[in-house]
């Protein structure tokens, strides 16, 4: 059963089951080019992929998780993998990075996660990197709720800051489904524009453009 399963990192597999595509990855599916091959780093259950699964489209996931990797469509390549020393031999148009995973603390993982990206885009490419939202405001100390509304009943996400210092947060992330909850405390860095651009520098890539409040997108450095 589903409803028990759980990634490494301890994420409900049946929690992203229900959680939809959209709004969330609203941004990328507007910008992304119909045609392009798509690489989704951690792609967890496929919110994404799933959607722009077709015959004939060359659409890839990546996800630590066997668990989460069961629920790709079969039009879709799954591949099990850690994202840090994670080698296809192969580009793709378009690579994915969400979860914000652009966004943490350890910037050693932070570089290995943009190496998976730079080793695996085509020249010409776009990446789409999912991050926090670096607007003033928006994670400063205190307490969040946002009830999204799923095929299956309400699903209450709950994020509390407890400490901020500079562009530095420690937080905890809690999702409650029915009768179930997750909770997971991480730390992030908060990366604007131009902090981001710097981050993405280091690897040979540059900022693209501001797609919304999360989604940006890069390119390789000319």
């Amino acid at each position: 059963m589903h409803d028990q399963e759980v990634a490494p990192d301890g994420s409900p597999v049946a929690v992203y089951l229900t959680l939809p595509a959209e709004p969330a990855f609203t941004a990328v599916l507007d910008h992304l080019d119909p045609q392009a091959s798509v690489l989704d780093l951690g792609c967890g259950v496929g919110r994404l992929v799933n959607v722009l699964a077709r015959p004939g489209r060359d659409v890839w996931g990546v996800d630590e998780s066997l668990a989460m990797l069961a629920h790709l469509s079969d039009e879709v390549t799954a591949v099990e993998a850690d994202l840090r020393s994670l080698d296809l031999s192969r580009r793709f148009g378009a690579v994915v990075l969400a979860s914000r995973l652009v966004n943490v603390a350890d910037r050693h993982l932070r570089r290995a996660f943009l190496a998976a990206i730079v080793s695996h885009l085509d020249a010409g490419g776009t990446a789409y990197l999912q991050r926090h939202d670096p607007a003033p405001g928006v994670y400063e100390v205190g307490t969040r709720r946002q009830v999204v509304a799923t095929d299956r009943g309400p699903l209450t996400i709950t994020l509390e800051v407890h400490e901020r210092r500079g562009s530095q947060i420690r937080a905890t992330s809690t999702m409650a489904f029915t009768a179930a909850s997750w909770a997971q405390t991480f730390e992030a860095e908060l990366l604007d524009d131009d902090a981001l651009d710097v981050v993405l520098a280091e690897v040979g890539l540059e900022f693209g453009e501001v797609l919304d409040a999360t989604w940006v997108t890069a390119h390789h450095r000319r």
